[in-house]
Order: structure tokens, then sequence, then C-alpha cells
């Protein structure tokens, strides 16, 4: 079926965060840094605030002081960063808030946000981006990064990883792929900025109306910093346009606004500039990833060394886990690991979709592909040869994978067979045609959930859980779980989600909703149905007393008992008990991240645990033209085996978003960043590039059936994450085989192909 709120999103019916009026209310603009290092020496508010309609002026001088602070880690609260803005007068990053104005319409509070007068004392910052090609690597030195803090996704991840002596291994090989990678910024930009609307009740209880991907992580969040129960929280956030991991974690700008509604006494409305959405929600950093991928001459890889290295902010470590891909993908015996970090004058990086395996696997799946062409072998036949049959970390059991149908279905799918070994072989029409394919691969993530679902005497039923959409289709799975279980059409059960009061649901994040969430939904319609089958087979007048739950089915609202004409509906049983509705609780506790187990003890203690991804194979066809040096994507095809799959429809929708944005990863996306002034320079959707209609061409997904009877009730590993991995990487194979050029930066662009 299709997502259920198609149709309001559509004709513009569904109200988003920025869309939420209330009485009163005021609009906040937020006034960025346009240094990046320095001290703010004086401030002047007067124009600003004789403006007309404007009721208050906040500048770190004036603006009320956090109760208290964020603190990473924290395992409760995922933050977006432990820094607290307009706390002094110190500048660390261009875009960091200096200033809020709130004035009774938008325009007045951007106008008045122009009008505030600073004087800095600059200082020459520290970039720590991309220049060009190049990975800016002058002043502080980098720093090693033992592990890495991703709250609701692995917790302490490490970063130093040794498996086996890499360096010796990769001495000793045949053949020896090394080289540096090199990855631009990206950032998220959703359609819907962020926004926070915050309205007080009394002086500690409010409500909050946010663009997040948790409302219970910024309930607990906004608690703790301003020193309030959780309970006096309450946090609405039903559908979001759009977030990708920028939206997930608790930042800065939902504090201060905040903060500047109990001062003032009324509500408060803050929309962030698409500006702002640069340099206030974090982004996927610039990266330097150096490889040694060592191999006999017959394809077995031997060993592996990973460095990665990027900026991070003065107060914090953070690092996305590029290497860990390769901890996990292939048979590898012998593997060593590292980050390292440059302080820099940067905000702090964050989650951005697929966090660490989309870098990864473009520059795994990039050494892989070269290591098949320095052999010989085909890229697929090398991928077979080094097929991780167990986990490599510790010899777990997969929970299930079919990666090598994957290859074989999606190369006939394809047309692999059609691809010259050799480079620049292919031509049509005056175009260099070139052919590529990548592993895909994605951890399932698995988080605990509640959910809660009713049924009706009027026949219909109702699921509750307060988790945010995306747009993935949330509203559209826990209808369809909870209309299967009950065996009622669909027509008949809706959907509440997005509210702090509702049970507790899990982040939107990691492609983990569904798969927890979904589980939890089917636990609340089966505790359900035992009851109610329970109270009809002791109820006097029902024609299912006395009999055996075993015996019976649930179709269409209705108890039968098997092949007899004797049935009994749901509403029946309700009205004879003197009920109008009855409600059960569900809950879904993994128990863990990186390995599962079943929930059956004895399997458990008998076969125990096992390492659970997703697996996929994607494949590419390039058009570059040999005078311009243009590319041109043709065709991409993808094969995935995810679990099972509760909406076709929803999960191809899916990974075609996740296909294009690989696609934008390797061809368009760089945020670029002025060395002089540590300032993002195309903070806009004019300058920052991303493909449109034209530039996609058809794409083909096909699921594999994919039964497993670990990961959770359902079946559900996820769909969210994968579609990006190793995209970049077939794309990028591809435009070698048309031109003979290896690129190790992203994005390519035409003028490094013009020397073809």
């Amino acid at each position: 079926m299709p997502r259920a709120e198609a149709g309001l999103k559509a004709s513009g019916a569904i109200d988003y965060t920025a869309d939420i009026a209330l009485p009163g209310m005021l609009h906040a603009v937020l006034v960025s840094s346009p240094i990046a290092r320095g001290r703010i020496r004086s401030i002047d508010t007067t124009d600003a605030e004789a403006f007309q309609g404007v009721v208050r002026v906040f500048t770190p001088e004036t603006m009320p002081r956090l109760p208290g602070l964020p603190e990473q880690p924290d395992w409760e609260i995922a933050y977006g960063s432990s820094f607290v803005p307009m706390a002094d007068n110190a500048i660390h990053f261009a875009g960091q808030p200096i200033g809020m104005v709130l004035a009774e319409t938008l325009e007045a509070a951007e106008h008045a946000a122009t009008l505030i007068r600073y004087d800095f004392a600059e200082e020459p910052p520290v970039a720590g981006a991309l220049d060009g090609d190049e990975l800016d690597l002058s002043g502080e030195p980098f720093h090693e990064l033992e592990q890495i803090w991703l709250q609701y996704v692995a917790g302490l991840l490490p970063a130093a990883v040794k498996r086996g002596d890499g360096a010796a291994a990769i001495d000793a090989a045949d053949v020896v792929v090394e080289g540096r990678w090199r990855l631009s910024n990206n950032h998220h930009n959703p359609m819907e900025p962020v926004a926070s609307t915050v309205v007080w009740e009394d002086a500690d209880r409010l409500t909050l109306y946010e663009t997040g991907q948790h409302v219970f992580n910024h309930r607990n969040g906004l608690a703790k910093v301003l020193d309030l129960p959780r309970e006096n929280v309450h946090v609405v956030t039903n559908y979001v346009g759009g977030g990708f991991g920028c939206k997930s974690c608790f930042w800065s700008h939902t504090w201060l606004t905040a903060l500047a509604a109990r001062e003032v006494g009324r509500p408060v409305r803050l929309v962030l500039t698409r500006a702002q959405m640069y340099t206030s929600v974090g982004f996927r950093e610039a990266q330097g990833i150096d490889v040694r991928l060592g191999a006999t001459r017959d394809g077995k890889l031997v060993g592996a060394e990973v460095t990665k290295l990027s900026a991070t902010p003065a107060w914090e470590d953070w690092s996305e886990p590029s290497w860990y891909p390769f901890t996990y993908m292939y048979d590898l015996p012998s593997l060593e690991t590292r980050c390292r970090l440059k302080r820099a004058n940067i905000m702090t990086p964050t989650f951005t979709r697929a966090p660490g395996e989309a870098p990864g696997m473009l520059v795994q799946e990039c050494a892989m592909n070269e290591l098949a062409a320095r052999l010989g072998i085909d890229p697929i036949e090398l991928r077979l040869r080094n097929h991780a049959d167990v986990y490599p970390a510790d010899g777990t059991p997969w929970s299930s994978n079919r990666l090598k149908d994957c290859y074989r279905v999606g190369a006939e799918r394809f047309g692999w067979s059609a691809r010259s070994s050799e480079p620049r072989a292919m031509r049509e029409n005056g175009m260099l045609i070139g052919m590529g394919m990548a592993s895909a691969c994605h951890t399932v993530y698995r988080q605990p959930a509640h959910a809660r679902v009713t049924v009706t005497a009027s026949g219909g039923a109702h699921v509750d859980a307060g988790a945010t959409d995306i747009g993935t289709g949330t509203v559209t799975f826990l209808r369809q779980i909870t209309a299967d279980a009950l065996g009622l059409p669909i027509d008949k059960v809706a959907a509440r989600i997005g509210d702090s009061g509702l049970p507790e649901a899990p982040m939107q994040a990691g492609a983990s909703l569904t798969a927890s969430l979904g589980s939890a939904t089917l636990d609340a319609a089966q505790n359900l149905v035992a009851t109610l089958i329970e109270m009809a087979a002791r109820q006097t007048a029902s024609p299912l007393r006395g009999r055996d739950a075993a015996d019976l089915a649930l179709v269409g609202g209705s108890f039968t008992a098997g092949e007899e004409d004797t049935h009994e509906t749901i509403a029946s049983v309700l009205r004879r008990a003197g009920l109008t509705d009855l409600s059960s609780e569900g809950h879904f506790d993994p128990g863990g991240i990186g390995q599962v187990r079943s929930g059956d003890p004895e399997r458990d203690r008998l076969e125990g645990p096992r390492s659970m991804h997703s697996f996929g194979a994607i494949f590419a066809k390039v058009a570059v033209d040999p005078d311009l040096g243009l590319v041109r994507v043709r065709q991409l095809t993808g094969v995935y085996a995810c679990g099972k799959i509760i909406n076709p429809l929803l999960a191809e929708s899916q990974l075609i978003g996740g296909i294009t944005w690989g696609m934008s990863q390797a061809l368009f996306e760089a945020t670029h960043m002025d060395v002089r002034f540590a300032r993002f320079t195309n903070t806009n959707l004019a300058e920052y590039m991303i493909p449109v209609n034209l530039d996609v061409p058809v794409i083909d997904v096909t699921f594999l059936e994919d039964p497993d009877p670990f990961i959770n009730p359902i079946g559900v590993k996820g769909v969210g994450e994968i579609g990006i991995t190793g995209v970049a990487a077939a794309i990028s194979d591809a435009v070698w085989h048309a031109t003979g050029k290896r690129l190790r930066s992203t994005p390519i662009l035409a003028e490094a192909l013009l020397e073809v």
C-alpha cells in the first residue's frame, strides 16, 4: 500500500513544525558569527531594539544561562554537541550563534538582526578542510583517537582496531593497493529546515514542537539542561520533512528558544535559515582515508591498514567511523585501523545517512575494484573469493547472509556479462561506456521500543507510539502490522505518533525503527488478541466459550474456530464485557546491538548469538563524454537481502532514494570551505549540487527473500541506510572502466576527466 499520508502531504494538508501557529507567538531569528575565531569586543543593540515590532534582543551578555550543561557521553541523551553558544564572547566557528531577536513578525526579526553591531577581535582560524582536492594538514598536529561515542547507534566503538599484524601481512603480500581517498564535506539539506516552537504553561512546564527524529531524546535533553522533571516537558513531532541525521540529536537552537520563551513569557518559534542549516546541526566532515590493502596473486586478502584523518572542534572529539566496514565486510585475517583528528574552527560534525558505512564502503569497495584490476580478476569473483562466511571479528555466525545471491542476481539483471575486462573498450554514440559494481552492507541496529494497540467496540483499532515520521512511512507500517495481527481491514486501523505522551518509541535512525517499533507493535497486538480470546472463552453467551485458543483464527475482526461456522467478533466480546475499548502494551528489548539473540533462551543457549547485517550489491553503467569529461549515469541496479520486507512499495522507495544519494555522493555533493576564513561558501540549495530528475536513470531495485529467525519477531532488518552504501564506489569504478583513469576523490568532477 502507498504511504498513508501521501495525499495529505501532496495537498499541503499536513502541518509541519514551522506551520504550527500559537496565540501570541513571537518569531525568533538567530544572528550568526561572520568570523571563525576570536572574541566579541563590544555589542550595540540600540537600533535593533528600537525597530518596530521587536520585543527582545538577546546577546551573550543577556541570554539566560543554562541550569544544566550538555555532557558527552550521555547514555540517555544524544546531544548534537556539548558546546553552549552565547555563554560568553568567545568565537569558535563561523556561523556560531551570537545573538537572537524576538519580534511580532518574522520580517521585523530578520531586519532587526541586521541592525545589531558587533566589534570583533579576530584571530587566524584553523580550517581543517578540503582545499581543492587536498586535505589541509597544516597547523595544529593530529591526535590519535582510541574510541568514538555513537549514541543510539553503537555506544562506544573502537577507533583503533587490531586483528593480526596488518602491516607485516601487507609487506609480505604479492599485490598491494595503496593510497589516500579524499572525501568532501557534505551537508544534509532536508527540504524542511530545522524549527522549534516553545510555549511555557507555567514557570516549570513547557511544550516543545520540534523538527526532530526522536521526541523522547528532545524531552530528555531539554529536561536535563533546563533542570526540569521529564514529565514537565511535552514534545510534539508528527511529520518531519527529511532528517538524514541532522534532526536526530538535541542541538542548541532548541534550548536557546526555550530560554528566550521563558524569559519573555510568550510562545516563540525559531526556524533556521538555509544558510544556518550548514552551521547549526552538524555535517559529514571532510575526510582523508589512507588505505593499504594486500592480497595474494590468486586474490586472497591478507591484510589491510586504514587510517582516517579529519577535523574536530576544540571542545570534543567527533569522527565518523569510516574504518568500520573494513572490520566485517570481507574475510580479512589481518587488520589495523586508526583515527587521527585535528582541532579546527568548525562546529561538531554529526550523523549523516549511513554514518561510517557510506564513506567507508566507498573507499573499501574502490580499493577492492582497484585490486581486482591489478590482479586481472573480475570484481565479483574477487569478492566471492573473500566472502566472509562468518563474522570476521570473532567468528560469530551471521543471522542471515545472502550476499553471494545478491551478486548473482544483480549481475544477471544488470547484464554484467556484457562488460569488457579492459577499460576504454566500450563506446556508444561517441561516448565512453563503463560498468562498475560494489557490495552494499549495513549493520542492523535495534533499539528498545514500546507501543500500545487498542480495539474498540465499533470495530476499529488504533496503535499509539511516540515515534516520528521523516518520510519513511511510520504510520503506514504501524497500521499494516496492527491490521494484520488483528485480522482487520487496513482502513479500520489508525495510528497516532509523534508525542512524548505516547508509549516511548525509539529514534528514527539507523534503519532501526520498523524493526524495533514494529516488533513492539506486533507484541502489543498479540497480547491483545490473547486477552480477547481469554475473555471470550470465559463469557457464558459466547459461541467460543471453552474453546482452545490454539484452534482460533482472527479474520476480518472475528474469531473463527477451524472449519466450523462458529465465529465471534471482537466488538461482541467487548460489548458483552461492558467495554467500549481494550488496550494492550507491547515491548521490544533487543538486549544489545552488535550481536542478536533469538529471544528463545534454550535456542540461545545451544546456538549462541548471531551477527546481524543487511547485504546487497549495486551495479552502475556510465557514459563519459571524452571531450568534455561529463559523466552521465545510464543504469543503476541494486539487489538487496534485508530480512522481511513489510511493504515492498515503501522499501523500494527508500532504496531508490538511498541509491540516488549515493550517486550524488559520487558526482555532485560538496560543501566548499574558504580555508582563509574557515567558512563554508555554498550554504544554499542553488550552489550545493545535487542530482535533478534528468540526472537520475531508472533505478532497478530487487529484494531477495531473506528470512531471519534471530533478528526480531517480525524478521525486519531495515532498508533506510543500506541504499547509499557502495553506490559511489560502483560509479567510480564505472568511470575508471570508461576512461582508464582512477580517481580517489569525491565528487568526481568533469575537469578531473578532461585529459582522458
